[in-house]
């Protein structure tokens, strides 16, 4: 695996992303850090890490539950995951909400995504 590189965001660059409409103004709750020079992302607890490059290709900050349940069972986070994983979430929960009507329920994700060999 390849070492985890320092990133060069700047405060700028996020404030730019916020004047776009792409990331949330930044309070005093502290919605969104700044990385430091660490070797690799230490985070606090309910914090996630996410790249500049995703809002600024239309990712939105965590918008559904469904997502951060997926991210806690299979125990990753969300830059693990690729564009077409994302993409997989997000058919799904218009599946449930949009035709069946249901919130999305994670024993059905199972059902449809489950490998059985």
């Amino acid at each position: 695996m390849d070492p985890w590189c320092c990133s060069d965001i700047t405060f700028q660059h996020m404030e730019g992303l916020i004047r776009r409409g792409l990331l949330r103004a930044w309070t005093s709750i502290e919605e969104w850090l700044l990385p430091g020079d660490e070797a690799s992302p230490s985070l606090p607890d309910g914090y996630v890490v996410s790249f500049a490059h995703f809002h600024e290709h239309g990712l939105v900050t965590l918008a559904h539950n469904f997502l951060r349940v997926m991210l806690h069972f299979y125990k990753i986070e969300l830059q693990h995951l690729n564009p077409n994983g994302i993409q997989h979430m997000a058919a799904f929960v218009a599946l449930c909400e949009g035709f069946l009507g249901i919130s999305p329920h994670f024993d059905l994700w199972r059902y449809f995504f489950t490998i059985i060999l």
